[in-house]
C-alpha cells in the first residue's frame, strides 16, 4: 500500500475514536451512566427470570 493511504486510515480511525471519546464523556456528563446500569440490570433479571 502507498504510505499515504495508510495516513488516511489512521487519520479516519483516530477522528471515530475522539468523537467516541466525546460521546461517551457527554454520555457520563449528563448522568447517562445510571440509566444504562438500571436498563443492563432490567434486562438481566428478565433473562433469568426473577424481574
Amino acid at each position: 500500500m502507498k504510505k499515504h493511504v495508510l495516513v488516511e486510515k489512521n487519520i479516519l480511525a483516530i477522528a471515530v475514536m475522539l468523537v467516541g471519546v466525546a460521546l461517551i464523556a457527554y454520555g457520563i456528563s449528563t448522568g447517562q451512566v445510571t440509566a444504562v446500569l438500571n436498563k443492563a440490570i432490567r434486562v438481566c433479571m428478565e433473562c433469568i427470570g426473577i424481574g
